[in-house]
């Protein structure tokens, strides 16, 4: 058995052509009669014998292609990129692609899956219609650890400013975690942005770089199994992927609270090939499949008719569906305006190059 991490973040440079040869621009310059869904998700996002599947059941082909971040989706589907008919898109990212056109609604009643997914996932702040998002996959912000390396666990962010640990320390390269968690430690609202607040934020964020290793949000999974790092903040199901490999690594959401985030199959706008597209979508709230994909990539699915399904080490685990007290500390993200987006940005942009 393939036994490779399927990180949520690892960068493939090149699109994997799943069940089918043809690149992408192939597929679309053949025309909307070709039974083809053209497909964008994160990288090792799915379980490998999911989409096969799908072709060998209706011999529709799925070119699949992939990205290394929400960022790097957004800007290419902005530019212009032509072809898509299917991306998965992170619940704050949603607001952002309705208003610039970029994604469709689903058409109503047309997927017999969708009653599968559990109720808490549906009428989101970022979607409170249910018009444009179906929930693939969900999963936390928290601590990824070595215990052989570690004194004690980590239980609060503010282990990872413990000078104790310096250059064995690596924080997510993403402005929205980072951001977020610096505004919350110095007790701001997620949607604060006077100077005072992101002077508070550039300070404590400037006073852990000497202490980080490395800003990343792919390469801190395989730092963490070499022992290179010893503690990250890092997504759920990364970690206890790369578990199987050391399972010295463990994970934990921090007391202060943290964050939970929806990744959503959502239509792009002009797909030429709508109808496989949405049969598609119909396939993957499939219960049996949807646990095959979360069974293996470690994440939690929102597919409530596939739970029992699921692998007992993957339902039973607290770290993956974390139990009541611990759900009612994690929050969505906030929808921020544009003009939010662009100083989250450059205030990221300074720390890193500080």
């Amino acid at each position: 058995m393939d036994e490779r991490r399927y990180t949520r973040r690892d960068f493939l440079r090149v699109a994997l052509a799943v069940a089918a040869s043809p690149t992408l621009l192939v597929a679309c310059a053949e025309g909307p009669k070709e039974r083809v869904v053209n497909f964008f998700n994160w990288s090792r996002y799915i379980d490998p014998k999911t989409l096969p599947r799908f072709t060998k059941r209706t011999g529709i082909q799925v070119n699949y292609q992939e990205f290394a971040d929400e960022e790097e989706m957004f800007a290419k589907l902005r530019s212009g990129a032509l072809g898509y008919d299917l991306i998965v898109g992170t619940d704050y990212m949603i607001p952002r692609m309705k208003a610039l056109n970029i994604i469709a609604p689903y058409p109503p009643g047309v997927l017999k899956n969708l009653g599968n997914i559990d109720r808490q996932f549906r009428r989101t702040p970022y979607d409170p219609d249910d018009a444009f998002t179906v929930p693939y996959l969900w999963g936390t912000t928290g601590i990824g650890f070595n215990k052989k390396k570690l004194a004690k666990p980590p239980t609060s962010w503010l282990d990872l400013w413990d000078p104790r640990y310096s250059g064995k320390i690596a924080m997510l390269d993403n402005a929205r975690d980072c951001i977020s968690l610096a505004l919350m430690l110095k007790g701001y609202p997620e949607t604060e942005t006077s100077d005072a607040a992101f002077k508070a934020v550039r300070d404590l964020l400037l006073k852990q770089r000497p202490l980080v290793r490395q800003y990343t949000s792919s390469t801190y999974v395989d730092s963490l199994v070499a022992g290179e790092v010893v503690m990250a903040m890092a997504w759920s199901g990364d970690v206890l992927q790369a578990a199987r490999e050391n399972p010295q690594l463990d994970y934990v959401i921090p007391k202060e609270g943290s964050y939970i985030w929806v990744d959503n199959l959502c239509l792009v706008r002009g797909s030429q090939h709508r109808e496989d597209t949405l049969r598609l979508v119909d396939y993957l709230l499939e219960p049996k499949v949807a646990a095959e994909i979360a069974d293996k990539v470690r994440y939690a699915s929102p597919n409530a008719a596939a739970k029992p399904l699921l692998d007992a080490s993957l339902r039973d685990d607290p770290r993956v569906f974390p139990p009541k007290r611990e759900m009612e500390q994690l929050k969505f993200h906030a929808l921020l305006d544009p003009d939010a987006v662009e100083l989250w940005n450059d205030t990221w942009s300074d720390i890193k190059v500080a």
